[in-house]
């Protein structure tokens, strides 16, 4: 009979927690418990994701023990300051982890010092020896499941890397097809939004099969570097066929290629380049590298269009010279996996935000460093001036854990987690009462941790998902009850406690997490889109800041944080959607909030092109009035994105349109001499080029907006946005 993979992995789970209580009551440890704690946690849905969780599991708690006993020494008398520093270190872990590839490091670097606390019971001089105690029990457990992992129904991540890959590769080509193929026909090419999420979903799955394969494979762990450029050179792909859509929706009827040199060329080169990926992936052997290919103007015939259409071509022309250089990138990419070769090397950032983005401070994080410490400092007030308040330290303790993985997973429902822990730990109260007491050895015990195990797991895998929060909560937290140790004892007044332990601690985080605001996807949806908005705006007159100003230090640093806000929005708003049951929406549709969204992706995405045009290449072949309406323009839809951003100054959207009516009534009147000094020089150029881009990309943008808008007005904000008591 063949099993299925959540019945293997639950029954891996429900093994490497048996052998780990057999060694710990073996060892007559005090707490075995942590070491089915890190158990838990570490199992996950392959193996290198499980792998990736121990070994960073044991190097932060060693972090951790570190700088506990460093804060310890510094204030062994003073619980305030104690507190105070404590806070500090939270608040960092929790600030690092959010952004950062190693989450589950800065996780126990969080927490374990309150771990340490708990075990302790407050009294820090037996800290030296509780600390090793528990990096024993933590090894222990982490040991017991990687070696579980391993030998029992190892679950590599190389073949989900393979499939990952293929899929991404075969949706490129598929994508690169639909949009060639109208051209070919000359049909109007609309924008797909579901393709383009779907197209986004695949690339995030890469890039999470690369990390996870890494860790349980040799061979990807051999070429991790070209692994990761080849995730970079995909993610660069899917980037630009996107653009190509969006710039063939304006030009694509218009026949490009009679205004394009050597279109009818390009398509079946990139077209073969992808196919060629896909093979030499899937096959596992090299392809010949593609020589260069640049798509050309054929000015005498742009001469007879409008300038709204020799826009729209640059545009086009622009996104399919990127296409061609990220595809060649692409094919040397993979070509370096067959070959252990180092084109890896070479490959420069492009977005501008680098290693300094997960430094740039942004809303979301902070957000979330504050309702950890409330949590934390809630629960610490109770524990110092309620008298034997139940729980005690491990009140604080879990507050802060569950905090930490909130944070990591802000859209979890609060209510759906408490009342599914809370459920299992009442269904635990027949075992922990009558079949318990009645057990005679370790070997009945072990049935029953295994039955158990498994049955916990496996509902829990196929409801919530195996890297669920719920998941992780449910299994724990009957373990807390049980409490397995050599000297067990039963009480209905410790049972009952920590059921009290559960609610109180649900309650603060009630609180907690509605702290500065709430914690509700529909909220934080809008909020997350209204960031976009708002960003979008400052970058729209960031080309008419003063040249001195633009050299500073600091207005740098104020470019780099508009442009991290935006991509950190792009991720939170496709999270927050996954939150939001159609049954409790109100004020809008499904449709209508898939279009909202898709529009604020797409000019984000146009304002992003506007940031990057050269400026100075455009003053010098525009004439004075016309960058003047240009002036004009940046002014009238930034303010346009500040008020549907939420913005109190109301803007008469009209006003934009013939703003933008006027730069192309300047541009009409000396679009002859434009293309005259385009043959001029190499400056004259490009300087035409970049102009002509800049029409084309504001073009986009104006209409995005008006779209955005009509669909923004058929909307009840108010009452989608209405607070649920659930």
């Amino acid at each position: 009979m063949q099993l299925s993979r959540n019945v293997k992995e639950s029954i891996k789970l429900a093994t490497a927690l048996v052998i780990v209580y057999a060694i710990a009551l073996g060892l007559n440890w005090e707490k075995p418990f942590w070491g089915g704690f890190a158990v838990i946690v570490c199992s996950q849905a392959n193996l290198g994701q499980s792998l990736n969780r121990a070994i960073l599991w044991i190097l932060g708690t060693l972090f951790a023990l570190l700088a506990g006993w460093i804060i310890v020494a510094l204030f062994p008398q003073d619980r305030w300051l104690f507190m105070i520093a404590l806070s500090i270190w939270v608040s960092i872990c929790v600030y690092f982890l959010q952004r950062s590839n190693y989450q589950y490091f800065w996780l126990t670097s969080g927490y374990v010092i309150f771990l340490l606390w708990d075990v302790t019971g407050g009294d820090f001089s037996i800290s030296y020896k509780a600390g090793v105690l528990r990096i024993q029990e933590s090894l222990l457990g982490i040991i017991v499941y990687g070696l579980v992992a391993v030998l029992i129904w190892p679950n590599c991540s190389r073949g989900e890397l393979r499939r990952a890959s293929l899929e991404l590769l075969r949706e490129h080509r598929r994508f690169a097809d639909n949009c060639f193929s109208r051209v070919r026909s000359g049909e109007k090419i609309k924008i797909r939004r579901k393709k383009r999420v779907a197209l986004l979903e695949l690339d995030t799955r890469l890039q999470t099969a690369i990390g996870d394969a890494s860790s349980d494979s040799y061979e990807v762990w051999e070429c991790r570097k070209q692994w990761g450029h080849f995730g970079q050179s995909a993610t660069a792909v899917t980037q630009s066929l996107l653009k190509l859509e969006e710039s063939l929706a304006l030009s694509g009827d218009l026949g490009i290629s009679k205004f394009l040199i050597g279109v009818d060329e390009y398509m079946p080169d990139i077209e073969g380049r992808l196919a060629q990926v896909e093979t030499a992936l899937s096959e596992e052997m090299p392809v010949d590298s593609a020589n260069g290919r640049v798509v050309r103007g054929n000015i005498e015939e742009v001469k007879r269009l409008s300038t709204f259409e020799t826009a729209a071509l640059a545009v086009t022309r622009k996104s399919l010279n990127d296409l061609e250089v990220e595809t060649r990138s692409l094919i040397d990419s993979v070509n370096d996996i067959q070959t252990r070769g180092d084109s890896y090397s070479r490959q420069v950032s492009s977005d501008g935000i680098g290693w300094l983005g997960a430094l740039m401070p942004d809303p979301d994080r902070l957000t979330n460093i504050v309702r950890v410490q409330m949590g934390m400092w809630i629960a610490y007030l109770a524990y110092l001036f309620i008298p034997d308040m139940i729980g005690g330290l491990l009140v604080i303790l879990l507050i802060t854990v569950i905090g930490i993985l909130a944070s990591m997973t802000p859209k979890i429902q609060l209510f759906e987690t408490c009342v599914f822990t809370i459920l299992v730990c009442i269904l635990s109260a027949p075992i922990y009462f009558f079949l318990m007491p009645k057990l005679h050895g370790f070997y009945s015990l072990a049935v029953v941790i295994f039955v158990w195990t498994f049955v916990v797991s496996f509902s829990s895998n196929k409801v919530f998902g195996p890297q669920s929060m719920i998941r992780t909560l449910v299994l724990i937290f009957p373990q807390i009850i049980f409490n397995f140790n050599n000297s067990q004892e039963y009480s209905f007044v410790v049972y009952t406690n920590y059921l009290f332990v559960l609610a109180i601690i649900f309650c603060i985080l009630a609180v907690s997490r509605n702290i500065p605001f709430t914690a509700h996807p529909e909220i934080n949806l809008k909020r997350s889109i209204d960031r976009i908005l708002n960003s979008a705006a400052w970058l729209v007159v960031e080309g008419d800041i003063p040249k001195k100003k633009r050299k500073s230090l600091f207005f740098r640093l104020y470019i780099l944080y508009h442009l991290n806000i935006i991509m950190i929005s792009r991720k939170r708003v496709f999270y927050w959607v996954e939150g939001i049951s159609d049954k409790k929406m109100r004020g809008m549709t499904r449709s209508q909030m898939q279009s909202l969204i898709g529009l604020a992706m797409l000019i984000s995405n146009q304002v992003k092109l506007l940031y990057k045009i050269d400026k100075k290449k455009i003053n010098f072949v525009a004439p004075k009035r016309l960058l003047r309406e240009a002036f004009i323009w940046r002014r009238l839809a930034s303010k346009i994105l500040i008020y549907f951003s939420g913005g109190n100054q109301k803007v008469d959207i009209e006003s934009l349109r013939r703003g933008y009516r006027r730069i192309f009534e300047r541009a009409n009147i000396d679009v002859g001499e434009l293309m005259e000094l385009r043959e001029c020089s190499e400056k004259s150029r490009e300087g035409v080029t970049n102009f002509l881009y800049f029409l084309g990309v504001t073009h986009c943008i104006n209409n995005y907006l008006v779209e955005f808008r009509r669909v923004s007005e058929s909307v009840d904000w108010k009452a989608f946005c209405e607070e649920r008591c659930l």
